[in-house]
């Protein structure tokens, strides 16, 4: 599984041809877009809801809210030409150091290769229409994670169990999603109230989760909360750490963040942003809600940083992922069908436990030929665009093929969740956070080959779990 410099190249010009062949949505940027305004988000040791009013008397023309949760603040709408200004005014006046007023930064629109297959692949040769006996010849996925659906025989979960996906949000009218769909959760992207998904990722995940009808989820009758942090436009971070504190507060069991970016432990403006996120994921174990992560999909080691920035091509650097990656964070590498690392998943020592992601195909790598096969069905907003292969293949609008991490971490949070259902059940008392963790890395399949240290504690099964728990 260890990777080579020259095996990270041929990645790169494999990434080249799978971008060329991959289903992007045209208006959908790889970073959010920039605009005139800027943000900042200043980390409190002190009195965090006094300092709001003194920002706010000071500077009118701004937006102020207090994150009391995590003693921070967010300072909105800041024209350029006021940025310095307001820096050295909470800096000097309030007493905050510099390292603690940092801009607030862009988090990427998950991974345009995660999404689905183009039309140039010419399926009908690959898969006939009439080999298709039933959607559920394609959950290959969900049956590794249950156990053939046996887990469903023992627990589905339950609406009392509340998974808050902070994503793109979710389709509200997809028939295997909406009985499920529990509340309207929160939008933290300006201008933009709904939580209803048009971008697409939101509903995969979701459907992951908890899908109820032609293809059924890890966990099909969870309660499932969305918490948009990103549309066409991308998302901040500020945004993605608020979410964290508004789905803990709103008693979410579990949250699952398929999303990712890289910071730089040598920059001040990304330590303070890393620090943020930390007072988040902090609030949320505090509060017995687990956090899980997707490790990213470019295929290297980002549990050590220097090896990380060499990887990515910034050898003076020192970088990190994030949330994936953070130690109160479990954080899912993908496998694949033949349950090994998928060529694509990030790993090191930093991933906590592993899900089917998917993959390209065991010939991928050394002859660049697809088996849609190896690939996964997700849910897909019903009002979006239906993809040629999705038609030729005889699947119905709402239903896509896709690969990635961001895919694997929703069967661990689904797991999770599905876990705490069943540990109520059988003791009418809440699961802990440390009882969650030491049976979901207990209850894992492994292959002879599989390697812990770059891997995880193995690759996922919510059956074993469930077994588990019900003899203790």
């Amino acid at each position: 599984m260890k990777k080579s410099i020259s095996l990270i190249n041929k990645s790169i010009i494999c990434l080249m041809f799978i971008l060329a062949l991959v289903f992007i949505n045209l208006s959908v940027p790889v970073f959010a877009v920039s605009s005139n305004e800027e943000s900042l988000i200043i980390l409190s040791d002190g009195d965090a809801k006094n300092d709001v009013e003194k920002i706010q008397k000071e500077f009118p023309d701004v937006q102020v809210h207090l994150i009391e949760e995590i003693n921070s603040l967010v300072v909105n709408d800041i024209q350029k030409h006021q940025l310095s200004n307001i820096k050295s005014y909470i800096n000097k006046d309030l007493h905050i150091p510099n390292n603690d007023i940092v801009s607030d930064t862009e988090i990427p629109v998950p991974n345009p290769k995660e999404n689905i297959v183009n039309e140039k692949i010419n399926t009908p040769s690959i898969v006939k229409n009439e080999e298709i006996e039933s959607y559920d010849k394609w959950m290959w996925d969900i049956k590794q994670v249950t156990n053939n659906y046996q887990s469903h025989l023992i627990n589905t979960g339950s609406h009392n169990v509340k998974v808050g996906i902070i994503d793109s949000g979710i389709d509200f009218n997809h028939p295997d999603l909406k009985q499920n769909i529990i509340g309207m959760g929160k939008s933290f992207v300006p201008n933009d109230v709904s939580t209803q998904d048009n971008l697409g990722h939101g509903t995969m995940v979701a459907g992951t989760i908890a899908a109820n009808g032609k293809i059924r989820g890890v966990g099909p009758d969870l309660g499932l909360v969305p918490y948009k942090v990103f549309n066409q436009g991308g998302g901040n971070s500020s945004w993605a750490i608020e979410a964290i504190i508004q789905a803990t507060k709103d008693d979410m069991d579990v949250i699952n963040l398929s999303l990712g970016t890289f910071k730089s432990i040598k920059s001040k403006e990304d330590k303070g942003i890393i620090k943020a996120y930390q007072r988040a994921f902090k609030y949320a174990k505090k509060n017995n809600t687990v956090v899980v992560a997707s490790s990213g999909n470019e295929g290297v080691d980002i549990s050590n940083p220097k090896k990380l920035a060499e990887q990515l091509g910034k050898p003076d650097d020192l970088l990190v992922h994030l949330p994936g990656g953070e130690k109160d964070v479990i954080t899912v590498a993908a496998t694949n069908r033949e349950m090994k690392l998928s060529s694509y998943s990030n790993y090191g020592k930093g991933i906590s436990i592993s899900a089917p992601g998917g993959d390209y195909g065991p010939d991928f790598q050394e002859n660049q030929i697809f088996d849609p096969n190896s690939f996964m069905l997700a849910t897909y907003p019903t009002h979006l665009p239906q993809t040629y292969v999705s038609k030729s293949m005889g699947f119905k609008q709402g239903y896509e093929l896709t690969v990635g991490t961001s895919f694997a971490a929703p069967k661990v949070t689904a797991t999770i969740a599905v876990m705490k259902a069943e540990y109520f059940k059988q003791f009418g008392r809440e699961m802990p956070s440390k009882e969650v963790e030491k049976i979901l890395y207990k209850n894992v399949d492994k292959t002879d080959d599989y390697n812990t240290k770059v891997a995880g504690k193995g690759i996922v099964n919510l059956y074993k779990a469930l077994v588990d728990i019900r003899t203790k």
